[in-house]
């Protein structure tokens, strides 16, 4: 999962620890990605972290999201037609395999 670190680097430090180098021009420190199943008990919430990654169905409460709406950039490199829509898909769960490899 070359490339989905890759996407994680920028904000989320090349271990995935919320320290990549554009992470300080952020409003909110990025999640320590790492934590995230010690967070929730245990478990990995595959379904939460897919939904937040693609960004396109989540609504945040309060304030702006600054984490890329990864499906819809994924979308405007492949399309939205049902081929692209599977695409982004696959681009999602390779993202989710890597995070679910780096919990700790």
């Amino acid at each position: 999962p070359k490339a989905a670190r890759a996407l994680c680097v920028p904000s989320n430090g090349a271990e995935g620890r919320g320290d990549g180098p554009a992470a300080s021009a952020l409003q909110s420190p990025p999640a320590d990605l790492t934590r995230i199943a010690p967070r929730r008990g245990g478990d990995f919430p595959v379904a939460e972290m897919a939904a937040v990654i693609d960004g396109r169905t989540v609504v945040p409460a309060h304030g702006s999201r600054e984490m890329p709406v990864w499906g819809e950039r994924f979308g405007e490199i492949v399309g939205h037609d049902m081929l692209g829509e599977a695409v982004i898909h696959s681009h999602l769960q390779v993202l989710i395999a890597y995070l679910q490899a780096i919990q700790q």
